[in-house]
C-alpha cells in the first residue's frame, strides 16, 4: 500500500477556540526558496518510546487514521504533533500522561488515536521546531487574528505563527506542503483535496 499524501497536524485532540473573527478554512502552499524543499529530512522522537522517527519513514509507506480511515485508509497518514502553547491544553509531562489524557479525558470513553503521536514540541516561538518553521514558510496563515496573548504560552508572536490547536498541513507524496488548514477545518473542508492528490498521483 502507498500514503500518497499525509496531513501534520499541531494537536493536543482538543477541539478549536471559537472566535467571531476572519478564518480561512484553508490556504494553498508555495513553493519554497530554502535548501529544504520537503518534510522528509526532518525527525522527531515518537510519543511514549525512545524512538526517533524521520519523515522520510512515511514516504511510500501505508498508515491508518482515525478520522478518514473508512475513505482513505490506503492512500492517508495523519502524523500528530501534541503541543502545549495554546491555552495550555496538552499539560501532560510526560508521554503517559499525554495518552492517559487523550484516553480519558479528551476526547475520553476510552479513545485510542490510530495515528503517529510525536512528542510534545513547540510549534511557535523562539523554541519552534524546525518541522514547523518549514511548514509556515510554505503556507500562509489562516486568520488574521490571534487569540489573546493570555492563552497563548510562546513568543515571540509572528504572523505566520500556528494560531489554534488542529491547525493541519497537507502533504503530497513528494514531501511537499500544498495546502494549510484552520483548526475550524472538518474532514468535508480536506475531502476534496486529498481526493485531488491521491487521483494526480494514479
Amino acid at each position: 500500500m502507498v500514503v500518497w499524501s499525509f496531513l501534520l497536524t499541531a494537536v493536543t485532540l482538543l477541539g478549536p477556540m471559537v472566535c467571531g473573527d476572519k478564518i480561512k478554512v484553508s490556504q494553498h502552499c508555495a513553493t519554497s526558496n530554502s535548501s529544504i524543499d520537503n518534510v522528509y529530512p526532518y525527525a522527531e522522537k515518537e510519543l511514549n518510546s525512545s524512538r526517533t522517527l524521520r519523515l522520510s519513514k512515511f514516504n511510500g509507506k501505508y498508515h491508518e487514521l482515525n478520522a478518514l480511515q473508512e475513505e482513505f485508509a490506503n492512500d492517508l497518514a495523519i502524523l500528530a504533533f501534541p503541543c502545549n502553547q495554546f491555552g495550555q491544553q496538552e499539560p501532560g509531562g510526560t508521554d503517559a500522561e499525554i495518552l492517559n489524557g487523550i484516553r480519558y479525558v479528551r476526547p475520553g470513553d476510552n479513545f485510542q488515536p490510530n495515528m503517529t503521536l510525536f512528542r510534545k514540541i513547540d510549534v511557535n516561538g523562539a523554541k519552534e521546531h524546525p518541522l514547523y518553521s518549514y511548514l509556515k514558510k510554505s503556507c500562509p496563515t489562516t486568520r488574521d487574528f490571534f487569540a489573546p496573548a493570555s492563552r497563548l504560552d510562546y513568543s515571540p508572536m509572528r504572523n505566520n505563527d500556528i494560531r489554534w490547536n488542529f491547525e493541519k498541513f497537507l502533504i503530497n507524496r513528494k514531501g511537499k506542503p500544498v495546502k494549510r488548514y484552520d483548526a475550524s477545518s472538518r474532514v468535508s473542508d480536506m475531502r476534496d483535496d486529498i481526493e485531488s492528490l491521491i487521483s494526480a498521483s494514479l
